[in-house]
This record gives structure tokens, sequence and C-alpha cells, in this order.
């Protein structure tokens, strides 16, 4: 019985058994089928994966696009550079070898060590740029001695090749992204990465159209072993897909004539302002300067805080784009939207004469005309052509603040044009609730009198008085200046087309508007005319001078304006359109702190470019050479023996040209608005 009962225990439980045999098939088939799901159904995806995690990419930086004028001539275009690179992974007796490569090329070597510091986060195989834009000598120094410097090497990368006279203020400046642009940038953009040390416009055209020029970065694969060095063998398979060539931008075609670009330099060098040309037909700009310029390649080779100090330093403002950025009192220019406002307003007619005995008097204030001695009984035409300003305090006087501000406002003074390159301010077009609101104080007669002759709280940016007298010379037509023409892709397909923009149509009676034009034209053409020196022979011009005040400093006799601190010089204007009737081209030159009058000193420049933009057009009815082109000839073909000669007959005739426009009475102006 005992014998039973042990056998009956020692048989085990079939119901456990199959509970056992189920859970260890159960789990068998678990994993035979996740790793049929890994290796069969995702097993590409991961192959792919691992293979990654062996690659390292390098990016590569695109060739920007190419800026052409408007005849499809090239204006900035590309060049391969060289930089010198450490390697970090090659660097073999690093104190040795960095202080050679400190002496050879003259780099700190504290600075090196501090570029390699910096560069501590990245993987050691990614170069370190120690110097750019190397000259020829310096890459051939390096080559002869790289067998003495293991990880060290130049690396090439296509950059912008300026040529030295660039308008900085047009077309801008590269330089690395900010953390701040960074996150501005890649929220506007999703087919396109910026990165920490993406390079991208700052300012003017490489900005305006950054997303056009930019291109598309390359990227390179590279095989690393597990701790991140670079391999001897970097091929991957190709089915990697991971490297690809950089991408070149697309091509930018300006509206700019670099031939009238080239003659307004020329013309405008050594002075400090603005010159621009524009069709009044359209609001293209053929000309776009500001002065002083300073040297793109500052930026591009690595700008020094000695080059920064200089340029923040220096009184002429070279960082400030003076066409769009800096307002000022636009002096007699702006007699023609006062002439307009009161024509247009019914106040005066164009036959009415007032008095001019060379001083106006209203209450107990008392304003000279720039001629002491008077012009007499003037009209309108005759007053915009002698630049009489007795005649325009009593037309202001008679037509009030508001409706002056009112034609300044639809003729597009205090507004921005819409050009949006660089920093654009409104200026100010005075009224009564102006004043009220900025300065908690009444609108005053003397305020409308000082106003009448550009004066007091007007303030103006040369491309707003050029646009105004675009609109004057076209029939009333204010566009909106604009630099583009097109944009082609890298197949050579037009992929924008910019158009005109009008921003308004200014209605104006046309005998009005008659009057005005002749009075413009005989600035210029008129015997009496106070800027004779922009004629050009064949071809009638319509202008208008201007000297703005800057202080309230008085000049007299015995005073030489250069014992004077150029702050408190005038500044001269001068603005103007040709042909007089259906004019093609519209220029404005504001010289800075000139210490004369516009017709002396801002007419004569504005004479070469529109020379220039004639002679270019009919060159068989011009005999002799522009004076650029002759200042050109004399630097570069005419004997040594001849030059002093030469030299001799132009200051003779320098000195006999007559002083056109005196300088006005002097008016206070506030300080806070002083330019």
């Amino acid at each position: 019985m005992l014998d039973n009962r042990s056998k009956q225990e020692s048989v085990s439980d079939p119901n456990r058994r199959n509970i056992i045999v189920s859970c260890f098939l159960g789990i068998t088939a678990a994993i035979t089928a996740r790793l049929w799901y890994l290796q069969i159904i995702k097993g590409t995806d991961f192959s792919v994966a691992s293979a990654r995690n062996r690659v390292r990419e390098i990016t590569r930086p695109a060739p920007r696009g190419l800026i052409y004028d408007r005849y499809s001539r090239i204006l900035l275009s590309n060049r391969l550079f060289f930089d010198l690179i450490v390697i970090p992974q090659y660097l073999q007796n690093r104190p040795k070898t960095l202080s050679i490569v400190s002496d050879l090329f003259h780099i700190p070597l504290a600075q090196i060590e501090r570029k390699l510091l910096e560069s501590q986060a990245n993987p050691k195989f990614v170069p370190v740029r120690i110097k750019r834009n190397l000259s020829l000598h310096e890459v051939a120094t390096l080559e002869s001695n790289k067998f003495f410097l293991p990880g060290v090497d130049v690396d090439s990368a296509p950059r912008r090749d300026y040529l030295g006279n660039e308008s900085a203020h047009l077309f801008g400046y590269l330089g690395e992204v900010t953390s701040k642009e960074l996150d501005i940038l890649n929220s506007q953009v999703t087919n396109y990465q910026y990165r920490v040390g993406s390079i991208i416009g700052k300012t003017g055209i490489e900005r305006k159209y950054e997303r056009y020029l930019r291109g598309g970065e390359g990227r390179e694969a590279l095989l690393v072993d597990a701790l991140g060095r670079l391999q001897a063998d970097s091929s991957l398979d190709i089915s990697l897909n991971l490297s690809r060539p950089a991408q070149r931008g697309n091509d930018v075609y300006l509206t700019i004539d670099s031939d009238l670009q080239n003659v307004a330099t020329e013309a405008f060098r050594n002075k400090n302002g603005a010159v621009c040309a524009i069709d009044p037909n359209n609001g293209e700009i053929l000309v776009y300067l500001s002065n002083p310029n300073y040297k793109l390649a500052m930026y591009q080779d690595g700008l020094t805080m000695e080059d920064w100090q200089n340029l923040r330093s220096n009184p002429f403002k070279p960082l400030l784009d003076k066409l769009t950025g800096g307002a000022y009192p636009p002096g007699s220019t702006f007699k023609i939207i006062v002439a307009i406002a009161a024509l247009e307003e019914g106040i005066v007619t164009p036959d009415r004469k007032f008095n001019c005995p060379g001083y106006f008097v209203l209450g107990n204030g008392r304003w000279k005309c720039w001629k002491h001695t008077g012009h007499g009984p003037v009209n309108m035409s005759s007053a915009l052509s002698l630049s009489c300003d007795v005649y325009f305090y009593n037309v202001g006087n008679l037509v009030g603040i508001d409706r002056i501000a009112k034609w300044g406002r639809l003729f597009g003074l205090g507004e921005r044009t819409g050009l949006d390159l660089n920093m654009e301010l409104p200026g100010i077009s005075p009224s009564t609730e102006w004043k009220l609101r900025t300065k908690g104080l009444p609108w005053l007669s003397g305020d409308t009198i000082n106003a009448s002759i550009g004066q007091g709280f007007n303030l103006c940016t040369p491309i707003q008085i050029l646009n105004a007298f675009a609109a004057v010379g076209n029939g009333g037509t204010l566009y909106k200046p604009h630099f583009l023409k097109k944009i082609i892709d890298s197949q050579g397909k037009v992929i924008f087309e910019e158009k005109q923009t009008e921003i308004r149509q200014i209605k104006m009676n046309p005998t009005n508007l008659a009057v005005i034009k002749k009075g413009l034209h005989d600035v210029v053409e008129a015997s009496d005319g106070t800027a004779k020196k922009a004629r050009v022979p064949g071809f009638t011009v319509s202008g208008k001078t201007g000297t703005a005040q800057t202080s309230a400093l008085k000049f007299t006799k015995g005073i030489n304006p250069e014992d004077v601190a150029f702050k408190a010089l005038d500044h001269a204007w001068f603005a103007a359109y040709s042909p007089s009737e259906n004019p093609e081209i519209a220029v404005v030159v504001f010289s800075e702190y000139e210490g004369g009058g516009g017709g002396a000193n801002a007419a004569p420049i504005a004479q070469q470019i529109i020379e220039g933009y004639w002679r270019k057009k009919f060159p068989e009815k011009f005999a002799k050479p522009t004076k650029t082109a002759i200042n050109s000839t004399k630097e570069k073909e005419v004997p040594d023996n001849k030059k002093n000669e030469m030299n001799k007959i132009e200051d003779e005739i320098n000195i006999n040209q007559e002083q056109n426009e005196s300088e006005p009475e002097k008016i206070n102006i506030p300080e806070e608005l002083r330019q």
C-alpha cells in the first residue's frame, strides 16, 4: 500500500506541464516574431541607421548668387578664397606646431589657442578656421612647410569678390548669423535651415534679397570610428544618399546703371552726403550712392576692433545710408511744395507779385532774403528761378502750415518711400497738430515763415526729395522707388520680376503744374537762374537748388568757413529732371556740410550724371568727353610734363566760376533737430 501511494505522488501534474510548455512556446514565438520584424521588415532601416552612427556630416558653403546691373553686367561676383585651418585630430607636438604657425602667418599665439579652445565641443576631425582669405604668398608658404606642420592645412571657400569701389550702402555686407537672427530666419522659412556660423546678408541688397542669393549648402559624409576620429577610408555606401553638392544662389538683376554709378562715384569723390538717380516714369533706381563709403572687404576679412572704432568715430558717419537714413532740412528744394499748395488751394495766382526788398517783416520778426539787396517785384515763376525767399515768406504765411503739410504729404514727405533697403526715416512734414503732439506747444506764425523755405522743423531724406521732383516731372504720379528688375535661377529661368508700384496719383490743375515746371526750367536754363552749372548742351534740364542751414551761426566778412567747425556749415542741395518735358531721368545731390549753395556745389555733380545719361544714349551729340573722362585721362594717359599745364588751366576755370546762390540768412533750428 505504501508503494502504490509513492508511485502516485511521483507522477507530474499534466496541467502544470501543459502550462509550462505553452509559456515556453509563446515566448519563443514572440521572440521569433520580433526578430523577424526587426531583421526582415525593418532590417533595411536599421542597417542605414547603424551606418549613420559611423558617419559625420560636414556642410559646405554655397556660392551666393551673382548681382548684375540693368544691362546684365556683373556688379558683384564670387571667387575662391583660401583659409588657414587646423584639424585637431592630426595635430602633433601642439606647442611647437602652433608656434611655427604663429610666426609664419603673423597671428598671435593666444588668438590661435582661443579659437581651438572655442571649438573643443566639436568632433576633433572638424577643421578650425584660424585665418581667412590667405594671400597666394601665404598659401605657398604653407605648402612649402606642410611636411613640418601636421594637422595644418588650407581650405577653400567661395566668397564675394570685392574689387574695392563697391557702394557698401547699396550692396551691404555679409556676416555670421546671430542667435536672435537665427530664430527669426528659421521661423520664416521651411525649405532652408540656418545654423550657427551661417553667413547672411546684414544690410543692403545682400539682406533684402537674402532668400534668393543664399543658395543651398552642400553636404559631405565622412566615416569615423567609435571615438569620433576620421577614418582614412571615408567612402560610404551610396545608398545612404548623404553627400550632395552645394547649389549656387539665384542671380539678381538690378535697375542700377553701372556706367552712371561710376560717373556719380567719380563726381562725388571726396564729398559727403548722397546722390541718387531714378527713372521718373516707373521708380527704377539708376544710381545709388552714400558717402563716405567703406570697404566691404573689411567685413569679409574679419572686422578688427580698430576698424570698428574708426567707422564709429568718423564724424561723417560712413555706416549711415544717408539716402534713406539721413533726414535733413530740405532748404529751398521745399519751395515747390509751397508753390503747388498756394496754386492748388487758390491762395495766389501765378502772376501775383510780391516785392522783395531783401527782407520780410512779420510782427516783431524780421527774416532776410538770401539776396540782401532784394529781387524787387517777383511772381511765382521768377521766384522759383531766382529762389527768392521773401516771395515764399509771403506765400507761406498766406497758405498756412496745415495746407503746406497736406501737399507735402501728397508728394511723399513725412512718410517712408517703402524702399526697404537699409534703415529709412519718415522725416517730418510739420503741422499744427504735429507740434502740439510732439512738443506740447502751439504753432507760431514764425514757424510757418521758417517752414516756407524748407527750414525750421522740416526734415526730409534725399530719396523723398528725389521722388517728389520725379512726380512733378512726370505730371503727378508718385512711384515707389525700387532696385529689382528680375531674379533668375541657375537654369536661366526667371523666377521673379519686379513691377512698378504706384503710391498715389496727385491730382493737380495742369495750368498750375505748367507754372511750376516753367519755374524749375528757368532755374537751370534762364540767364539769371541759380543752377546754370547744371546745363547739358542739347538737352533741357529743370531743377531746384537749396541751401540747408545746420545752425544759427552767422558768417560775416572776414570769417573763413574753413576755420568754422564743419557741423556749422550749410548743406547743399540740388534736385532735377531731364528733359524738362517728358523727363527720363531725375537726380538728387545732397552735399553734406558743404558750406556753400546748391547751385555752386551740388548742381555741377548732377550735371555730370545727367550728361552721362544722355551721352550714353546719344553719343553722336557729344564731341567732347565728360569731365570724369577727362580726369581719368589725365591720370592714366597724359604725360607728366603736360599735367601741370592742364592743372593750371583747370584752376583758372574753377576760380572764374561765379557763385550763383548766396548763403541765406541763418535761422535758429532746435538742437534736437540738427543733423
